[in-house]
């Protein structure tokens, strides 16, 4: 999918445009699950930067303002321990912990249980 000279930029476009339709793929099928299979085979494909511009990119989704995309990013990070995301997920814990919202409490437990399995 993607060449090793890919830029930062054009690579997060390709990671966004690619998880949208498979997310769109996955409401038509009524799999929710779906894009983040699509996501692990696709991570499973790249070389050693590909996979270090890939984990800047899940960083950069687990701080969106869409759940959905904030979902991906958590598990995508915690299931391919993405140890370059920890910065991004304490950075969420520091606004979920702020949020007043009904899900921000159930989401913040999971990322600091992700920030633990990243830190050994």
């Amino acid at each position: 999918m993607m060449a090793s000279t890919t830029t930062i930029d054009n690579f997060r476009l390709e990671m966004a445009a690619y998880r949208q339709s498979a997310d769109e793929n996955g409401k038509s099928l009524k799999d929710p699950l779906i894009a983040l299979e699509r996501l692990r085979a696709l991570y499973g494909r790249f070389d050693g930067v590909e996979r270090k511009m890939a984990g800047q990119v899940f960083a950069e989704w687990a701080l969106s303002e869409d759940e959905s995309v904030r979902f991906d990013a958590l598990a995508l990070i915690n299931d391919l321990k993405v140890s370059e995301a920890i910065p991004a997920l304490e950075t969420l814990a520091t606004r979920l912990a702020s949020e007043l919202t009904p899900t921000a409490t159930f989401e913040l437990k999971k990322v600091h249980r992700i920030i633990a399995l990243l830190m050994g």
